[in-house]
């Protein structure tokens, strides 16, 4: 069994992690002031160039539907990266809040049995953590590997530098040295405010699972002071609630973009299929579906975890309390009749119902071409 301590530790080295790849997203290596405060934008400017040259070479495109699916890809891909960058820019000081509120969460408890649940849940979200930070960063430096490969290879030019004109049956020399650059640190940059996002993700389901833990704890025939032990769930219940707001408020529009581009790309994967495929494009189409994928099943598992709160608070023996305790339990009831979940422009659930309709809808798409060829 893992020890809370030991948690701890493990967390502090996430922590440290994160806060390393905030300093080069916020590119802290410039001095302060030498652009005037915008130093800290530095990766949106680069990103926003990456954006224009793919745009330039989206221009000059005369090629097949997998090439030109490529460069969308990257445009949507660097759309994605430039919003989601924006948040740790933007809303630092509530991302070390949030970061910070973990952290203490971290500490021993005044109950035994918490301190127990939650050094169980908490050392198989880091390990679960660790396993997506690889999954993620290998799927998408080979993906990036694939895409350069290809895009050399065949003569398609997906970065082109502005200045230059793109033209047939001329050497394309410097666009391939231009692209090769942008498309590893494209990569790399990527990769960076997702990791930001898959922990602070997992974070509240593992602290959602502590949470129910806790309400069944109150069943607990050896429970002292009970009365006490219901007001630390009311207040972990309220605290949950408040950062989940705070994190739903920042990630806002990177939940509502990404899942639109997602979905977006997840249909035109089968589309862009049913016409030409390529084994070196496997790695890419992976990296989209997981992508869009991870994101459903945070959507789906915070959801279903908080409409189960109301049903683990009806299941115990609220009538076993007085009066003043039973109100505390109704008024926890009542809020947890709103279940709160991941949601797309405010209005659309983020769950797995949204991953199988985008991938039925690709399917269809599939087979209305195989009817019409």
């Amino acid at each position: 069994m893992a020890d809370l301590t030991k948690c701890y530790s493990e967390f502090i080295k996430i922590e440290n992690f994160l806060n390393f790849l905030m300093k080069i997203i916020r590119f802290s290596i410039i001095p302060r002031n030498i652009l005037f405060g915008f130093e800290r934008y530095t990766i949106i400017y680069i990103l926003i160039y990456y954006n224009i040259t793919s745009f330039i070479a989206l221009s000059y495109f005369k090629g097949t539907m997998m090439e030109g699916f490529i460069i969308i890809v990257m445009l949507l891909g660097l759309i994605q990266a430039i919003v989601k960058l924006l948040v740790p820019l933007n809303n630092e000081k509530e991302l070390n809040g949030l970061l910070l509120w973990i952290r203490a969460l971290h500490q021993d408890y005044s109950y035994d049995f918490v301190t127990q649940a939650a050094r169980i849940h908490f050392s198989t979200i880091q390990f679960v953590i660790k396993i997506f930070m690889k999954i993620i960063f290998t799927v998408y430096v080979v993906a990036g590997v694939g895409v350069i490969s290809y895009a050399n290879y065949t003569d398609l030019v997906i970065h082109a530098i502005p200045w230059m004109s793109v033209k047939e049956n001329e050497s394309h020399i410097y666009h391939y040295i231009h692209q090769t650059i942008i498309l590893p640190s494209a990569t790399a940059i990527i990769v960076a405010p997702e990791c930001i996002l898959i922990t602070i993700g997992f974070y509240f389901i593992g602290i959602q699972y502590v949470f129910r833990d806790m309400i069944q704890h109150l069943d607990d025939s050896n429970l002292k002071n009970k009365r006490q032990f219901l007001r630390a769930v009311y207040n972990f219940h309220s605290t949950l609630l408040k950062k989940f707001k705070i994190f739903n408020d920042i990630y806002f529009y990177v939940l509502t973009i990404q899942a639109g581009s997602s979905a977006f790309m997840v249909v035109l994967i089968f589309y862009v299929i049913r016409i030409e495929t390529n084994i070196i494009f496997v790695p890419l189409i992976i990296a989209i579906l997981l992508q869009f994928a991870l994101l459903c099943f945070f959507g789906d598992l915070i959801y279903s975890k908080t409409e189960d709160i109301f049903t683990n608070l009806y299941l115990t023996k609220w009538y076993e309390f007085n009066v003043s305790d039973q109100n505390v339990f109704l008024m926890m009831m009542i809020i947890s009749q709103n279940p709160f979940g991941l949601k797309a422009a405010g209005m659309y659930d983020i769950n797995i119902v949204m991953f199988i309709q985008v991938i039925k809808a690709g399917i269809s798409i599939c087979a209305i071409l195989y009817a019409f060829t």
